[in-house]
């Protein structure tokens, strides 16, 4: 995941984990002379770094980041506990699966976004415990339902009609899914007029206590914070999971406590502050991918260690002497960025020193800015990649009908009509794999016609951005406020939770 420029050592998974790699080597003394962030920097230029974080067991995904314990994933991120994932973004125990985002528990599904429970749904947008349905938006426990929305418990619906079985099967053949031009006027149908039409919950907040944000479900005592599972007492995080609590400023965590100004912290980790991918560990700070580690400062790459500062081993009186001495001398001498912001303890990574540029990060996702805009603020942006790549075929020049597509599609070197949009980091060009063009002839779905990242930023449109904003509920006599990543510029109909229940179920 790191571009040559940012770092220079990065190793594969067999020699990150193999005896022979000794971190110990990189230990040096601390230089009281010198700022400790322009020390740490040098440091992370020349460490070996693992090339991608994967945990657990990993077979035959390693086009994947962010994963653990995954069989047969390619080019997804953020996958926990799945197996024949493409394409796809924060998923948790699912399978077979195609271009989703946000997902837990589905299977043989494609585009579905925040989704739940789902078996054999294609186009599902927050929908929840449903089967062989198509172009769902807010349906829970609904089967051979297709371009609806706000549906319960129901059965052989379409466009919100109730059919009989015969009367829903031969309105459902009419729609021609297994054709590009019946698919792009179905999903037309559901951004234009299901979607707006739609009575929007303020938050997607399920069995939740004293939550404020959104995507958070059976969680309690958590503020401005979004996709959040089974945690308690969490403030400005995101993507935390699992029996996580009190802990602040984080992203991309499960299973930790205590956590401050993290990433990536994990699988029982006790007192972390600034750090990034540190695995089962305790009270360490400003550390890299260490693991099962304790009491280790400013250190990388380390597995099983203690008393450990700048990767050099104390013994424990001396440790806490040392560090209690480099947090004073922090603060004595701080880092000034070009920007002339200061960096104390207590502050995360300057960043000038950060591995990514803004636009490479799922930041600029929800918080969307211009290079220009990028640069005022000091942060790194990634210029653009020349792609060179011999296209063999356009898009618009791809087969209507799944049954007309041959194997020698495999062949192609298909363009992207974003061709190379820098806003969506297109690629440019695509290829369809085996694997990806036996689950569209199984589904009897057309082929998509943009590369993987643009699909990725077609399906955050139907996600807001990271935002609240202090609404009134829209329902008529309502006087109930409410906190909602709605804008109130935005079409959509939003309810309290109160009216949305008596309306909805």
């Amino acid at each position: 995941m790191y571009s040559p420029e940012k770092i220079q050592n990065p190793y594969c998974m067999d020699c990150w984990t193999s005896d022979k790699r000794d971190p110990f080597v990189l230990g040096k003394d601390y230089d009281f002379s010198r700022n400790f962030f322009v020390q740490i920097g040098e440091l992370l230029k020349i460490a070996p770094i693992l090339y991608v974080y994967h945990t657990g067991t990993i077979v035959r995904s390693d086009f994947t980041n962010y994963a653990a314990d995954d069989k047969d994933c390619y080019l997804s991120y953020s996958v926990i506990t799945c197996e024949d994932i493409m394409y796809s973004e924060n998923i948790d125990k699912s399978k077979n699966n195609i271009d989703c985002y946000s997902v837990q528990k589905v299977e043989n599904c494609s585009y579905n976004i925040d989704c739940d429970n789902n078996y054999n749904c294609h186009y599902a947008i927050q929908s929840q415990k449903c089967i062989d349905s198509f172009f769902v938006y807010d349906c829970i426990n609904c089967q051979n339902c297709c371009l609806s929305s706000n549906l319960r418990n129901k059965q052989y619906v379409l466009k919100n009609k109730q059919l009989t079985k015969e009367e829903y099967e031969k309105e459902f053949l009419n729609l021609t899914l297994n054709t590009h031009s019946g698919f792009s006027e179905s999903k037309k149908y559901l951004d234009d007029t299901i979607k707006n039409k739609t009575i929007h919950r303020y938050a997607q907040i399920y069995n939740s206590h004293n939550a404020v944000g959104d995507y958070i479900g059976n969680s309690k005592d958590v503020f401005n914070s979004f996709v959040v599972q089974n945690s308690e007492n969490i403030k400005y995080g995101y993507r935390v999971l699992t029996n996580t609590k009190d802990c602040y400023d984080v992203q991309g965590l499960a299973s930790g406590e205590l956590i401050y100004e993290s990433v990536a912290a994990s699988f029982v980790t006790f007192k972390e502050y600034f750090t990034y991918i540190c695995l089962g560990s305790k009270e360490c700070e400003y550390s890299f991918m260490c693991k099962n580690c304790s009491n280790c400062f400013a250190c990388f790459g380390l597995t099983n260690a203690q008393y450990c500062i700048f990767n050099k081993q104390y013994e424990k009186k001396e440790y806490f002497e040392m560090v209690g001495k480099i947090k004073k001398h922090m603060d004595d001498m701080p880092y000034v960025d070009k920007k002339g912001n200061v960096y104390k303890y207590g502050e995360f990574f300057p960043y000038e020193m950060s591995p990514f540029g803004y636009n490479e990060t799922n930041a600029n996702e929800y918080f969307p800015i211009s290079k220009e805009e990028a640069i005022k603020k000091g942060y790194p942006w990634k210029e653009k990649e020349e792609k060179n790549y011999n296209i063999t075929m356009r898009s618009n020049d791809l087969p209507n009908d799944i049954k007309e597509v041959s194997d020698s599609i495999l062949n192609e070197i298909i363009g992207c009509p974003n061709n190379g949009k820098q806003e969506y980091l297109c690629a440019t060009a695509y290829r369809i794999i085996p694997e990806e063009l036996r689950f569209y002839r199984q589904k009897n779905l057309s082929l998509p016609r943009y590369c993987p990242n643009c699909r990725h930023h077609q399906r955050l449109e139907y996600r807001n951005l990271f935002k609240l904003f202090t609404r009134s509920c829209m329902n008529k006599g309502c006087s109930n406020v409410f906190k909602t990543t709605y804008n109130p510029n935005q079409p959509e109909v939003i309810y309290c939770e109160s009216c949305y229940q008596k309306e909805v179920y």
